[in-house]
């Protein structure tokens, strides 16, 4: 059906509530290389509130001393593929200032990469703001008062170039993309946003080589509305005791057997054909697994229980090539006894969500205050304790509930008549609207005690809104968080002796949430992911070739150039050996020197010489197919960081784009 509404097929993945989030999140990218225009196109397009491109200043465009707004360009100068790997940045143009573009170039001046990006992006969807930074250098630049600036809001469209903005402007939630950027200006990118409770996204395109990096904002990212594929519809036929509404429905059918109308009983939900047929096959078995049975009555449990329940529900049909609903009931069998109850992965979420911290985040300390400069990491996100404040009151709603979560409400089509399937419509809908008050008035409790333990400070958020404790009840069973270490905390972990943790202090190393728990997890996942390498050639298996970008990182870190910017022989070769050097630490660092496969494939020097060679022939190119690539990835959980949708992948993307295949590894 035709839609005046631009957004419309994005709608229908993320819902209404994602594209807000979208419109209220500020991109901030670091670098307008190649793998970055292409990760911010991804995001102007969708409908991003507004972004700002944050570069070097080039030899002829001196750094401003504020946020620009975006130019306005001379289409005349702009010729796309002269000197320039990146599609979105033509060979150096200029900006008109005041005159049209026949002047000869008297009245206009030379634009910056960052310039030009924001230019160029922004014409790709006017609903979205696009400003522009020229600094120096971003290798030391003061990250911590970049990221100030930007939460005082940029200017809006229509105002002068400054710092400050309207209410109405000011960004709610802001997302770090570093393009393409050396250690000396991630690592210390990678801090302030981690000490500020900011995600951070790491995407880099080297030669044919490629990575996106995710580093969650603290504590962790909560993801609410994971969307598995595989959703099992929640009809609790197995919990005990039905619900009212669901006996009540179950009763106005009589005993399947006694209906001789064909129509009628071809016309029967299969969700009460199901019960029915329980009732019946209780009574053909015997030694009942609980001792009583008047308290939980049996389930089908073993693999032959199962197939003779089938097979019981299939001679309860009159003729099945001519009843649907039969087939359905058949179908959908597992209905009975999937345990519906919270998984295991929910619990695990929810044992994360201390109650006691929750009310010593929730309330305002004297460093909250208006004008505070406090930047603590232990400063909770809002969306964060709205998550938890529900969670809390999950978590008493599953002791009430025999560890049942709040009924979805929503039952799938099925073959029935109208009036029938109103009415189990209905009662599954009612009891969630039950549910759903439950949860609320515990919430409403969570808060109330929180104040009374608050001394009359105030608190820092307040009662869900109805849609958000809807979404939130809805997707109970499929709760999840993901969170990741920083950046410069594993950088320390795989080359202890860089250079460029010197520009960090010490005591930011310390005191890192869960450090050793996740350490220990990913020694364990990278181990396990040696056993699975790439089939047709395992010398292309991504972890491989990250490691060897990795060394080109630590190559850096001691010579502030990459590897392979001389072009002679010797030199090329020397590059090599010292990046095959650091190839061999880093391994060893990650806990994979004892690997069979690292020992076959990297140790070896004649095979890992020829991945430092290849890396060392790339000398830092960047090539725009492969960047497109990358930030296409890049760009789409960035979407799910934002909208707090899907599951984003744990924590690093790896694309190898010599043999076209790809990988994720947790570091």
């Amino acid at each position: 059906m035709a839609t005046t509404d631009k957004y419309d097929r994005q709608l229908r993945l993320w819902g209404a509530s994602g594209q807000r989030a979208l419109g209220s999140t500020m991109v901030v990218l670091l670098g307008s290389s190649a793998c970055g225009t292409e990760t911010l196109k991804n995001l102007v397009l969708p409908g991003v509130g507004s972004f700002l491109v944050v570069d070097d200043g080039d030899d002829e465009v001196s750094s401003s001393e504020a946020v620009q707004k975006c130019p306005e360009l001379d289409p005349s100068l702009l010729q796309f593929g002269q000197q320039s790997s990146n599609f979105f940045l033509p060979a150096p143009s200029r900006v008109a200032s005041g005159g049209g573009g026949n002047d000869g170039g008297n009245n206009h001046k030379t634009l910056s990469k960052a310039a030009m990006a924001c230019a160029l992006l922004s014409e790709l969807n006017p609903d979205v703001l696009g400003f522009h930074y020229i600094v120096p250098s971003l290798e030391g630049l003061d990250y911590s008062a970049l990221i100030e600036t930007i939460k005082k809001g940029p200017p809006s469209n229509g105002s002068s170039a400054t710092t400050t903005a309207t209410t109405e402007s000011l960004p709610q939630k802001i997302l770090v993309i570093a393009a393409d950027q050396p250690s000396t200006v991630t690592l210390p990118l990678s801090y302030e946003c981690h000490n500020r409770s900011i995600p951070l996204l790491v995407v880099r395109s080297y030669g044919l080589l490629g990575y996106a990096r995710i580093q969650t904002a603290t504590p962790y990212h909560c993801i609410t509305e994971a969307k598995k594929s595989n959703r099992i519809p929640d009809l609790r036929l197995s919990a005990w005791p039905l619900f009212e509404g669901l006996k009540q429905v179950a009763s106005t059918v009589g005993n399947l057997d006694e209906i001789e109308d064909t129509k009628d009983h071809s016309h029967v939900p299969f969700v009460i054909v199901l019960l029915q047929a329980l009732d019946k096959w209780r009574g053909t078995v015997s030694a009942p697994f609980n001792p009583d049975p008047a308290v939980r009555p049996r389930y089908p449990q073993t693999f032959q229980e199962k197939e003779d329940f089938r097979k019981l529900v299939k001679s309860m049909a009159k003729n099945l090539n001519n009843e649907i609903n039969f087939e359905e009931a058949i179908r959908e069998a597992h209905l009975t006894w999937v345990d519906g109850r919270v998984s295991d992965e929910v619990k695990e979420v929810l044992d994360r969500v201390d109650e006691k911290e929750f009310f010593a985040a929730a309330v305002k300390s004297e460093m909250d205050v208006e004008g505070s400069t406090s930047t603590s990491s232990s400063v909770v996100p809002v969306h964060v304790l709205q998550f938890q404040l529900l969670a809390l009151a999950l978590k008493r709603f599953l002791k009430q509930n025999d560890d049942y979560p709040p009924l979805e409400g929503k039952i799938p089509d099925m073959t029935s008549d109208t009036t029938r399937y109103v009415a189990l419509q209905e009662a599954y809908q009612k009891q969630a609207e039950q549910d759903r008050a439950k949860i609320c008035e515990i919430a409403t409790a969570l808060l109330d005690e929180c104040k009374q333990a608050s001394n009359g400070c105030d608190l820092h958020i307040g009662m869900p809104s109805d849609d958000e404790i809807v979404t939130f009840c809805k997707n109970a069973r499929y709760l999840r968080i993901l969170e990741t270490r920083p950046l410069y905390a594993e950088y320390k972990v795989q080359d202890p002796a860089s250079p460029a943790l010197s520009i960090l202090k010490p005591t930011y190393f310390e005191n890192i949430p869960n450090f050793d728990t996740i350490q220990a997890d990913v020694r364990d996942d990278l181990q396990t992911a040696m056993f699975d390498p790439y089939e047709t050639d395992p010398t292309q298996t991504p972890l491989l070739w990250w490691i060897a970008l990795r060394a080109c990182d630590a190559f850096y870190d001691r010579h502030e150039h990459y590897p392979g910017k001389h072009d002679q022989e010797l030199a090329l070769e020397s590059d090599a050996n010292e990046v095959y050097k650091f190839m061999t630490q880093i391994a060893t660092n990650l806990g994979l020197s004892e690997c069979d496969f690292i020992k076959e494939q990297l140790m070896d020097s004649s095979k890992g010489k020829d991945l430092a060679r290849e890396v060392v022939r790339y000398d830092e190119a960047e090539i725009h197919n492969i960047a497109a690539v990358v930030g296409g990835v890049a760009s789409q959980e960035a979407v799910k960081l934002i909208t707090g949708q899907y599951v984003p992948f744990d924590d690093t993307y790896v694309y190898n784009g010599i043999a076209s295949t790809a990988g994720v590894y947790r570091f």
